[in-house]
């Protein structure tokens, strides 16, 4: 009998887990949209917009980043068969890399 309790509050904690996952990384969203916008190219919004909109996907994250010396933004998607991809955009360009 204990380990049948036990078992279905590890399910609970597990599911309640899960739920608060895609909300966190909707909040992480949001707060790098607001840091990163290029008056030389898209803005972060802009940039995850073409994203969702090419991939047909749910945009999981998205974040600004500095490398060798060039912005670029990193976007994470679900793609709707399941997968994961990441995808870098140039921030002067616009264009995925």
């Amino acid at each position: 009998m204990r380990h049948a309790r036990f078992v279905i509050c590890l399910m609970a904690g597990l599911l309640v887990w899960a739920s608060l996952a895609p909300v966190e990384a909707r909040r992480d969203e949001r707060s790098t949209r607001r840091e990163a916008a290029r008056p030389d190219g898209p803005s972060l919004d802009e940039a995850v917009e073409r994203v969702r909109r090419d991939t047909g996907g749910r945009v999981l994250a998205a974040e600004a980043r500095e490398q060798r010396g060039r912005t670029s933004y990193r976007i994470k998607v679900l793609l709707p068969n399941g997968s994961v991809r990441v995808v870098d955009v140039d921030a002067q360009s616009g264009e995925p890399r």
